[in-house]
């Protein structure tokens, strides 16, 4: 995709973030009305499953999944090595906008919070879950067949659905979420070429120093 349309896209997160910003998540419109609509309408025998997802469907499943791509090697590798980039770029970004946005959980400002998992630490916006989830869940799409990326594209929204199911986040955690994990996941598309020279370059720069230590073993013996 065009860097034209990419920098569309982080306009539209930073736009909708400095919304946020200047009045606040519980009073940006429809933000609480939906945030209720999801919290309140748990189902017993759903519980379990969004407490799972909500506690383990990012680092328990994008990790390994990650990993196996890499191990399958190919094009598999080739999605893998975009996915780790995404991710890293994600981790940096979401990272700062948590800490610019500092906005507080829905539970430190609601009433009547269905709460069924501890309650979180951090700031709330954007979802770090969600945006992981959506990078990984966009990557996938453009670069696995679809038996494998739609499966892992309902695995990210279910997990983004989960964090306002059991009460720790807003809905527009989630929504700006994906924005911005939209923007970032076409960004590592677009980055594939030097992401693909780092590891590259990497794994050329292990092989020298373990040759190297062979050597230096050698004219010790």
């Amino acid at each position: 995709m065009k860097w034209r349309y990419i920098i569309i896209i982080y306009a539209i997160y930073i736009v909708i973030s400095a919304i946020l910003k200047v009045i606040g998540e519980e009073n940006f419109p429809g933000n609480i009305y939906l945030f209720y609509l999801i919290n309140h309408n748990q189902l017993s025998i759903l519980n379990p499953v969004m407490i799972f997802f909500s506690k383990y469907g990012r680092e328990y499943i994008w990790i390994p999944v990650t990993a196996i791509l890499f191990i399958l090697g190919g094009k598999y590798r080739r999605s893998s090595l975009i996915l780790v980039g995404g991710f890293i770029i994600a981790i940096i970004l979401g990272e700062i906008s948590k800490y610019v946005m500092a906005q507080p959980r829905p539970f430190l400002i609601l009433n009547n919070v269905h709460l069924l998992v501890s309650e979180p630490t951090d700031y709330s916006y954007p979802s770090g879950h969600a945006l992981i989830v959506s990078v990984g869940a966009m990557i996938v799409l453009f670069t696995l067949p679809y038996y494998i990326s739609l499966p892992l594209f309902l695995e990210a929204l279910i997990v983004s659905y989960s964090r306002v199911y059991v009460g720790v986040h807003w809905p527009w955690d989630i929504i700006g979420g994906w924005v911005l994990g939209i923007a970032i996941a076409l960004t590592a598309l677009n980055l594939e070429e030097l992401i693909i020279n780092i590891y590259n370059k990497l794994i050329s720069n292990i092989v020298k120093v373990n040759g190297q230590n062979k050597m230096n073993k050698r004219k010790t013996n």
